[in-house]
């Protein structure tokens, strides 16, 4: 009974409405889930590569030996780094060089790339970037000396997977093993060593790890994931993880409105049906029965139909994003199976109880009476207590992420534009005299359906909305990306420049037609007094360390001053503005640094708002011209360099204490991230948009049945087709209008709040949104109004009942 019951209604546009809704819900949730899964998974792959580890504790002593044997104990790996500078010598030349000193283990994941391919640094034998080797003019084979201890050149480092960025490195790469640090003796107490312990296991192992050793870090001692790195490449994964998540939240939102509209609209229309059947005798019981089968059935044919739709678009996509990813992509979990099924059944639940509910309870009377409706769980009680556990569950999914408190404060602000607009639409259509009897017509059925006008024009707002937020923020989003790497980008760092050599130098690149970024100067001191009291047992990782000081009187175009004045002049400086907020300081506070000859003090006179993203130097503090004169100083700058080592190799001789740092190869390496970033924000662009057209579409049918029975009605009193096509036009493009407009007003508001507070982005008003929304809106659905005239008035079913 109840499988002749499905097949019979399953042979009817409505429900095949309410099954293409879920089915697409299954399958967006689906796909989206198993994409994000092997991304995440694949970019959490590649992270661990860039670190060449999972987590790694940063310190400048020795970890005590107690933590390292906890880690192995709780199944991790454990790798070890020490680095600090030295002099080396080749015959009489010496040279400053920057040593990084590991174990047999390091790299614990990525690639080391060396000259010859495959080595890595064993007891006796270095590694030499190719710049080291050129300044002492050495060659492999040869023997250096570093320190006390003399070791043979095994081969050129080309790329480390952990280099990082660091335009404050002051000398050129040697690469040995921590087997021989003790034979150098470069490294003695008092000496300025960083240790770095690189840590690897399972997810699982990683977080009992933390959960025992963090309240055990002392001020000066960092526990790094990639998630905490402020670089590029950190930011730009920390990023597409919050796009993909956004990507889900506005995935789930368009299809939790889609079934709405679908599945209110097919119990609607049978309404009829079961006042029928009631009033032939069927009891309560077997309508029930009925009912509850066909939703059953229902459900699994849109999981199994949604499921294999999902596999397919999966697979497709994963062909078209093979050329950017990596090559052997981890497999999804079972997760995002349980978040389909999950999904569809929270999704039917929440917005089909109600419309099933008064499907059952229809009333036998409305056999005579069209207008008898069943007074059920009014909308006024139903509503609030849907959206409170539709934002419980979703806060409960994202953890109260301020993705999803900007994506519902956007679509509160909507609701209430709706509802404004609707009414203020309505009452002033009530006042407009129109000559155009087509424009009369659409008007009139806008008026006596107030309720349905409001419905659909939420409806259709909502849709352009989330569309809009989604596509706006992926092009800010990989506009921001591509100003970190614009082509010119500066590929060389030139570090440790005397203060008797700025002037050569830039002698030296003009006459080769170089063009320099800004000359920095450089000066290292602590902060050691905060308004006269000393930080002292601060944990505040700038405070437990020296800090690079600049001076400047033109702005930095990577800074933005966002309090008071600039530049700062003598006495004052300015500070970075998450520094001033993290030690709860501002404009007119006072602070102390001791450098290696004096102390000396400044008042803080503006803060700045620096992109620590961006592969150019930047600054806590920045004084006037002259204020650090009394300071040790060094100078950097940077430049574009693609012509090959002639010039590079003629500068290092020229000026050998200066040191080269060729950032090439980390340009390359954040360059291949984005471009697979990018391509996975096109197919979440895509999946969205799925939803938001099945949205658009299901509203669009839900008045079919009601305007084929006014256009009979029409035809009937002599109405051409011509104008009956045109009030259709007309209808839906004042509604594409105006849900244009308030999906503009709604997208503005939710882009302030997530590019202020998610992306960390600056807002400006987009005035693209207020012109193209409308627009496209009142476009779309005047085709869509001119595709359903077409329908409708080609239809045998028109000609039938004109005829009746």
């Amino acid at each position: 009974m109840i499988a002749r019951w499905f097949w019979r209604e399953w042979r009817s546009p409505s429900l095949l409405i309410v099954w293409l809704a879920l089915s697409l819900a299954v399958a967006c949730v689906l796909a989206l889930g198993n994409i994000s899964d092997r991304m995440d998974k694949g970019l959490s792959q590649q992270s661990r590569e860039f670190m060449a580890g999972d987590r790694t504790l940063r310190t400048a002593r020795a970890a005590p030996e107690e933590w390292l044997n906890q880690a192995r104990e709780m199944g991790l790996k454990v790798g070890e780094q020490l680095s600090f500078a030295t002099m080396t010598f080749a015959g009489d030349t010496p040279q400053l060089a920057s040593v990084k000193a590991v174990d047999d283990i390091y790299p614990m994941y990525g690639k080391l790339e060396t000259s010859p391919p495959g080595l890595k640094p064993q007891a006796g034998s270095v590694l030499l970037a190719s710049r080291l080797m050129a300044l002492l003019n050495l060659k492999t084979g040869d023997t250096i000396d570093v320190g006390d201890a003399t070791l043979r050149i095994a081969g050129e480092v080309i790329q480390e997977p952990d280099s990082g960025f660091n335009p404050f490195q002051m000398a050129p790469r040697l690469m040995m093993n921590v087997a021989d640090v003790e034979k150098t003796g470069a490294v003695q107490p008092g000496s300025r060593v960083s240790w770095r312990y690189k840590f690897g296991g399972t997810p699982q192992q990683l977080a009992s790890y933390e959960k025992w050793l963090l309240p055990q870090l002392k001020p000066d001692q960092r526990w790094i994931g990639l998630e905490q790195d402020e670089g590029a490449l950190g930011k730009s994964l920390e990023r597409s993880q919050q796009f993909l998540l956004l990507s889900a939240l506005l995935t789930l939102l368009l299809a939790v409105a889609a079934v709405a509209v679908a599945m209110g609209h097919y119990c609607r229309s049978r309404y009829d049906l079961v006042a029928v059947l009631k009033t032939l005798g069927a009891g309560r019981a077997q309508l029930r029965k009925l009912i509850l089968g066909q939703w059953a059935m229902l459900l699994l044919l849109s999981l199994v139909s949604g499921g294999a739709m999902g596999l397919l678009f999966e697979s497709i996509l994963m062909i078209l994003l093979k050329p950017v990813l990596p090559a052997a992509l981890p497999p999804a979990s079972l997760w995002p199976w349980l978040w389909a099924i999950g999904a569809m059944v929270v999704i039917s639940l929440l917005v089909g109880m109600r419309p099933w509910r008064l499907l059952l309870a229809t009333q036998p009377l409305r056999v005579l009476r069209r207008d008898a409706v069943a007074n059920v769980w009014p909308l006024k009680f139903y509503i609030p207590v849907i959206a409170v556990i539709v934002v419980g569950l979703l806060a409960w999914l994202m953890g109260g992420s301020m993705l999803l408190w900007s994506v519902l404060a956007g679509a509160v602000v909507l609701a209430v534009l709706c509802g404004l607009v609707g009414w203020l639409l309505l009452n002033v259509l009530k006042r407009v005299t129109l000559k155009s009897l087509a424009l009369r017509l659409a008007v009139s059925r806008l008026l006596r359906q107030p309720w349905s006008t409001l419905s659909q024009l939420a409806a259709f707002s909502l849709s352009f909305m989330l569309l809009a937020l989604l596509l706006v923020l992926r092009g800010d989003l990989l506009d921001r990306w591509q100003q970190q790497l614009p082509p010119q980008s500066p590929n060389y760092f030139l570090i440790n420049i005397a203060p008797d050599q700025v002037g050569p130098v830039k002698e030296f690149l003009a006459d080769r037609q170089v063009i320099p970024s800004t000359f920095y100067p450089i000066v290292r001191a602590r902060l050691s007094d905060i308004n006269g009291q000393s930080t002292d047992g601060n944990k505040d990782e700038a405070l437990n360390r020296e800090l690079n000081l600049t001076w400047q009187s033109q702005a930095l175009e990577h800074n933005s001053v966002t309090a008071g004045t600039w530049p700062p002049k003598a006495g004052e400086v300015s500070i970075e503005e998450g520094l001033a907020k993290r030690l709860n300081i501002g404009v007119g506070d006072s602070v102390t640094f001791t450098g290696d000859t004096q102390a000396f003090s400044a008042k803080i006179t503006s803060l700045r708002k620096v992109d620590w993203e961006s592969l150019r130097p930047n600054f806590y503090f920045i004084f006037p011209d002259g204020a650090l004169d009394g300071q040790p100083q060094s100078w950097l700058t940077s430049f574009r360099w693609d012509n090959g080592n002639a010039l590079l190799t003629q500068l290092n001789r020229e000026f050998p204490t200066v040191s080269l740092l060729d950032i090439g190869a980390i340009l390359k390496q954040v360059g291949q991230v984005l471009e697979q970033v990018s391509r996975a924000l096109e197919v979440m662009v895509v999946l969205v948009t799925l939803c938001g057209v099945l949205l658009l579409l299901a509203q669009v049918q839900v008045g079919m049945r009601q305007r084929h029975q006014e256009l009979v009605v029409w035809r009937t009193l002599g109405a051409g087709k011509s104008l009956l096509r045109t009030t259709l036009w007309a209808e839906f493009a004042l509604l594409g209008l105006v849900s244009g407009l308030v999906a503009a007003i709604g997208a503005e508001t939710a882009l302030a709040v997530l590019q202020t507070k998610v992306f960390d982005f600056p807002w400006e008003p987009d005035w693209r949104l207020w012109v193209t929304l409308p627009l496209s809106g009142g476009i779309l659905l005047s085709l869509c109004g001119g595709w359903l005239g077409l329908r409708l008035l080609k239809g045998k079913a028109l000609f039938r009942q004109f005829s009746m």
